[in-house]
């Protein structure tokens, strides 16, 4: 975990005014600047930046927070992410706690390098098909029978890896690159007699962008004619990068820097399977569409999305594939918080000829395509894997094994409004009574994480009075000292809205922990302790890889390892919200709706200071007064609501 200390200098240091210029056009207005708010469509200004606390508020929306937050916000970015964002951003050298995340660090700043020093070859090797001589003649003639304008080449970074044994290796050892990194980047591999060679010989090069400047991968696609044919032939025609300490595909879209203004702007984006699909799309003014890199859609590239837009739209080919293919989506999108539709393009078609059919209609086209709900997708995938025809009634025999194999994806959705939706959705399209379904389903899902007593063992009652302090000095910087986090504050001294917080992500875990740590609001109000006791865990349930007892033993271990005060207050935790009587997700909507309202305030207090700086300018001060009164209305409105 990155130490708090590195966490305060990022938020103090990384220039809020700089980092908001590159997304929102800035003018000053006394102490602070004002702009149009990205998070919101207007027409007059109603974005403020304030410099002397690094901090933003919009009077039209009611978005705020820090320098982080912003990140956070306009990027689809997680905490850490931001945070390492940031400091890349501005130099920043960050510090870890000894344990996980202290190892890779330097290797995740080399291999950005690397990756960046590897794009600068590949793009520079592309110039040479100007000269159109040997393979770069070939690498000319793909380029144009693929119809990529140079407008795309450059917007998307596009690149060339020549067909030459040793040249990018030399080029990145000449760099400073150690074999070490280079091996690690996955640009380079190590063949059964020991010698390297590099993966994207001989390939057009898509870089694969995590933000505007920092490159994680790469894809290659073989360019036809420039190899030896026989190698050609049986050789994958699309290759990726593996996974690496930067590169996760299950949570990386390719194109989504270049999509995220349009998305903003729509409200929607289409996710197609290609890399050409992407360019094409945008290349016939659909900006708003990006594609997984590899794999298949997760749960976490949705929850990357759910911060930019509302709607998301999975294109596919109209075939058996593309049809079986968007079925299986329904398990990665039936909890997501944003809409998730299907369409299907005819005639067998990819999006790339689609978009080269319809030319600057391509949007209106798209528009027009039927949107299909994904769990009707998945009720025909299922009767199609059943033998039953599109179209065709099911018998009774499997009419039932259709609905057990429908209830038992049904009942992973956590929130019973979209479940009860979906249910009776189901229940129309298979012909069967609703009360059976929910039967199958399960009735009471609403406490299915207390049912299972807890994370740890039994729930126990609170020990009601506290522990002693767990007061402990700071881990040492730079990697020394404990595994674990030490806590200069124990859970009896946090802000009560905290522990709040803590409790219910104690009993929820990774139902809500993900959307708790991308969360503006509530990463900006957190105490550090909370939000390093959350990345902790975090880090925990990604290191148990779904291990149900492995992650008992490791969560356990940790609290621990913080003290009695942390292990009291996760029984107490289990123990509470087990009697509470609103439901989990009830006392977590309120705990969020108060971070929320303690941030209005806190903006408010923040305000009132502005009228004594403007004491002699009532210009400025009427300016304030307005501002005041625009917070005053929202928090009135959250008390009524």
């Amino acid at each position: 975990m990155i130490t708090q200390e590195s966490i305060d200098r990022v938020r103090n240091e990384a220039s809020i005014v700089e980092v908001v210029s590159e997304t929102v056009k800035l003018r000053r207005s006394g102490v602070n600047y004002t702009g149009l708010c990205p998070f919101h469509s207007e027409r007059s200004p109603s974005f403020f930046v304030r410099e002397s606390s690094n901090s933003y508020h919009c009077f039209g929306c009611s978005a705020s927070g820090n320098v982080i937050s912003f990140v956070m916000a306009t990027r689809a970015l997680s905490f850490p992410d931001a945070v390492e964002f940031l400091a890349g951003r501005f130099g920043i050298e960050l510090k870890y706690e000894q344990g996980k995340s202290a190892g890779p660090r330097v290797d995740r700043e080399k291999l950005f390098s690397l990756c960046h020093t590897a794009q600068a070859f590949f793009r520079r090797s592309l110039l040479n098909v100007k000269n159109g001589q040997g393979e770069y003649q070939k690498v000319g003639e793909y380029l144009r029978a693929r119809g990529l304008s140079a407008q795309a080449i450059n917007e998307f970074g596009i690149g060339y890896c020549p067909n030459q044994r040793g040249a990018l290796l030399d080029v990145l050892t000449k760099a400073g690159f150690d074999q070490e990194t280079i091996l690690l980047s996955g640009l380079v591999r190590r063949a059964a007699s020991g010698d390297l060679y590099e993966l994207f010989r001989g390939r057009l090069l898509f870089p694969i962008f995590i933000d505007q400047k920092r490159i994680a991968g790469f894809g290659g696609r073989i360019v036809p004619g420039v190899g030896d044919p026989a190698y050609e032939k049986q050789s994958p025609k699309y290759v990726n990068s593996p996974e690496t300490p930067i590169y996760q595909k299950s949570k990386t879209f390719y194109g989504l820097p270049q999509a995220m203004s349009a998305m903003r702007e729509t409200g929607e984006v289409y996710i197609v399977e290609g890399y050409m699909d992407v360019i094409g799309l945008s290349m016939r003014g659909v900006h708003n569409v990006v594609a997984c890199c590899g794999t298949a859609l997760t749960e976490q590239h949705l929850k990357r999305l759910s911060g930019l837009c509302s709607r998301v739209h999975l294109l596919f080919d109209g075939d058996d594939a593309g049809r079986n293919a968007a079925s299986k989506s329904f398990g990665a999108a039936k909890n997501a918080e944003l809409d998730v539709t299907a369409c299907f393009l005819p005639d067998e078609i990819d999006p790339d000829d689609f978009a080269k059919q319809h030319g600057a209609e391509t949007a209106a086209a798209l528009g027009d395509l039927p949107k299909a709900l994904l769990i009707d997708v998945y009720v025909d995938g299922v009767l199609r894997a059943h033998g039953c025809a599109d179209g065709e009634e099911p018998g009774p025999n499997l009419l039932g094994k259709v609905s057990e194999e429908v209830a038992k994806a049904l009942k992973g959705i956590q929130r019973q409004v979209v479940l009860s939706s979906l249910i009776s959705r189901v229940s129309r399209r298979l012909k069967i009574e609703t009360a059976l379904l929910e039967k199958l389903v399960g009735e009471d899902r609403r406490f299915e994480t207390t049912a299972r007593k807890g994370a740890v063992g039994q729930p126990a009652e609170s020990a009601g009075g506290k522990g002693p302090r767990n007061v402990a000095d700071q881990g040492s910087e730079g990697g020394s000292g404990e595994s674990q986090p030490r806590f200069t504050r124990s859970p009896s001294q946090l802000p009560k809205s905290d522990l709040a917080l803590l409790r219910v992500v104690m009993v929820l875990r990774e139902r809500v922990l993900e959307e708790v740590i991308n969360n503006v609001d509530v990463c900006e109000m957190l105490s550090p302790e909370s939000m390093r006791f959350l990345l902790g865990l975090k880090d925990i349930i990604e290191r148990s890889a779904g291990d149900e007892q492995l992650l008992k033993g490791q969560i356990k271990e940790y609290l621990q390892s913080l003290g009695p005060e942390w292990v009291n207050l996760w029984k107490e935790a289990h123990t509470i919200m087990a009697k509470s009587g609103e439901g989990l997700d009830g006392v977590y909507q309120k705990t969020l709706e108060g971070f929320k309202r303690d941030k209005l305030m806190r903006l408010l207090k923040e305000t009132q200071q502005e009228v004594v700086e403007y004491a002699d300018d009532p210009s400025r001060q009427a300016e304030v007064f307005e501002r005041m009164r625009a917070l005053k209305s929202q928090l009135d409105s959250m008390v009524r609501g």
